[in-house]
């Protein structure tokens, strides 16, 4: 009697199981079970776990920006409770002190009163950062601020020539 042939694929498939032995059919099972484990750990696990370890990289640079805002808000909260600084009546005189308490007055060359509101002050020779400080504590204390800053770098490094124009 002739063999009878497959209609379709489903059917071969079923065919070819059955010629298999019992053992056969088992290691092939086994087979299927460790690819079947191996692509849901490459298709599913992998990414949740590079997923997890990104989100947690950005949730603690989400915390920092939140702690920095957190401390900013509360900067700016103190700074409305904060009563204003007095205008002062001579702007030279607030200068004349500030450079006083930054020991910076022999610095300054020439101090020249322009009008009521304003005072132009040149320091040959004052360090960067010592000119920044002195220009943030003018504008925070003394509510001077600067208009025009002109600073050329002198020989020696660090220091700088300023001509300051100062005003309420």
């Amino acid at each position: 009697m002739a063999a009878q042939r497959p209609v379709n694929a489903r059917e071969a498939l079923a065919q070819w199981w059955q010629l298999r032995s019992r053992s056969e059919r088992r290691v092939l099972l086994a087979v299927g079970a460790v690819v079947a484990l191996a692509l849901a750990w490459l298709i599913v696990w992998q990414p949740l776990e590079r997923d997890s370890e990104r989100l947690a990289r950005r949730l603690a640079s989400d915390r920092a920006a939140l702690a920095d805002a957190r401390r900013a808000s509360d900067e700016i909260a103190g700074l409305t409770r904060a009563p204003a600084a007095p205008i002062a009546a001579d702007p030279r005189a607030v200068l004349d002190g500030a450079l006083a308490a930054r020991n910076l007055r022999s610095a300054a060359s020439t101090i020249e009163r322009l009008d009521d509101d304003r005072v132009r002050v040149t320091l040959d020779s004052i360090g960067f950062d010592a000119l920044a400080a002195l220009l943030d504590a003018l504008q925070r204390d003394a509510r001077l601020r600067a208009v025009e800053v002109v600073a050329t770098a002198r020989v020696e490094p660090g220091l700088v020539r300023a001509d300051l124009t100062l005003t309420r």
